[in-house]
């Protein structure tokens, strides 16, 4: 399957640009997007927030890999950035573990005490996709030879942190947002590229790639 690096590398330049405004100043939630209930938000217990967050930390991390170059895409140089963001996404991961067992209408509540519908949930979770796998796509791009081979394998492991988060969020709230793995994939659009380059066997499955 061909796919144009240059492509992935805008739509992560333009999901990060909207995504740093979204966390700067964050806005309500359009009422077409929530549902009423009487629930009490717990900030510890919304998959909004855990998400969300997670976007938020994701966002500076990636941003680095877009100062690498040609000239200076080497293991040595992409190495440490990538282990930042393992650390930020098995994070997420550990925290989304914590919310198994959760009433799912505490799961979907937003700070302001309204229940997300599946649109919200989909557009979270394929902002942190686009993120990550754009960022890697964009890498993968400028590698050459045993560089890009080595860069495959560790970018893989990183692709299977973000399969987990996927599984996760689909086990916890995917029985009640019918749709969410199509509305997912609907909203990611070139970096389904990447996420079968690298093989990423998880999102391949879940998302029906």
């Amino acid at each position: 399957m061909m796919f144009s690096f240059n492509s992935l590398a805008v739509a992560a330049t333009i999901a990060f640009a909207a995504i740093s405004t979204v966390c700067a100043t964050p806005s309500p939630v359009d009422s077409a997007d929530v549902a009423t209930t009487t629930q009490t938000y717990v900030q510890e217990k919304s998959i909004v927030y855990v998400l969300e967050k997670t976007k938020y930390e994701v966002s500076p991390v990636v941003q680095k890999f877009h100062y690498i170059t040609k000239e200076n895409c080497t293991v040595e140089q992409v190495t440490p950035i990538v282990d930042e963001l393992k650390v930020v996404l098995t994070g997420a991961i550990t925290e989304l573990h914590a919310l198994v067992g959760v009433d799912v209408n505490v799961l979907l509540l937003t700070e302001v005490g309204v229940k997300v519908t599946v649109g919200v949930v989909a557009q979270l979770v394929a902002d942190v996709l686009i993120l990550v796998f754009g960022a890697l796509g964009f890498v993968l791009g400028l590698a050459e030879g045993a560089v890009y081979t080595a860069l495959c394998s560790i970018f893989a492991v990183v692709g299977g942190l973000v399969g987990t988060i996927l599984s996760i969020v689909l086990s916890l709230v995917g029985g009640v947002l019918a749709g969410l793995a199509a509305a997912i994939v609907a909203l990611i659009g070139e970096v389904v590229t990447i996420i079968v380059k690298l093989n990423i066997s998880v999102c391949i499955r879940l998302l029906g790639l």
